[in-house]
């Protein structure tokens, strides 16, 4: 490595003659081209893009960027760039798991989470104002708005046959299963590890694998219907207005 060039057996290549300008700088897309083009030359252990951080500032907007996070990032770039399973336009991932499923969602790093595919633009507003603890509460436009991205966060959309008024079907390939669908919109995988991009690359490895993903889906909607019994155990007649104070 010399002077931001990379020194390889073609002589001499500057990864950034071919970067994806023409993107946002801080699109998901473009900070993993930023990875291929700096390392597509190596053969194993990949390199951080010189000054990469500096061209797109949300890489440091949320998380320090020690040498285990930029670790954990070199792997999660790497992961994605050798397989073919999965795509990314801008911030919206495309993951074809081995069963076949697809997945889609969109992956916000200034606001560490991942919501359903195409949602981001619409949510980030409120997703400010939740990073920044403003409620708006008097607002019922911000707020309402406040409780949409909270309620989208987490969110990924599934290829599975919907079954109309809001439910799907488990996939075939999940055998044994007690229950054979779920409501659509109740596709929360919360993140699981020690930081925003170790949780994404979870995600991302259940997905590929395309069974965890369905059993964790299947034990919240069995836990959801549980919920829902006893609340109507307890109030056969409709939730009083004040319920969450009883």
């Amino acid at each position: 490595m010399q002077g931001g060039l990379y020194l390889s057996e073609k002589k001499d290549f500057n990864p950034w003659e071919n970067m994806k300008w023409e993107l946002d700088l801080d699109s998901f897309e473009f900070i993993i081209s930023a990875f291929f083009e700096y390392n597509k030359n190596r053969n194993s252990n990949w390199i951080w893009p010189e000054d990469l951080e500096d061209i797109s500032t949300s890489l440091k907007s949320n998380e320090e960027l020690t040498p285990i996070n930029k670790n954990n990032w070199l792997k999660l770039a790497k992961l994605i760039c050798e397989n073919e399973s999965i795509s990314i336009s801008e911030n919206t991932f495309t993951i074809i798991g081995k069963h076949e499923t697809v997945f889609t969602f969109d992956v916000s790093i200034e606001f560490s989470r991942w919501l359903p595919p195409n949602s981001l633009t619409s949510h980030e507003t409120a997703l400010s104002n939740i990073k920044r603890g403003v409620k708006n509460k008097h607002i019922l436009g911000n707020h309402i708005a406040n409780l949409e991205a909270s309620s989208a966060s987490w969110k990924i959309e599934t290829s599975c046959h919907n079954e109309g008024l809001g439910w799907q079907d488990f996939p075939a390939h999940m055998k044994g299963l007690e229950l054979k669908e779920f409501e659509s919109y109740s596709t929360c995988i919360f993140p699981s590890g020690d930081s925003f991009v170790e949780s994404l690359t979870l995600l991302i490895n259940q997905l590929l694998e395309d069974e965890e993903v369905w059993n964790i889906l299947h034990q919240q909607e069995l836990a959801r219907r549980k919920s829902n019994e006893e609340f109507d155990k307890k109030w056969p007649n409709g939730r009083p207005d004040d319920w969450m104070y009883l």
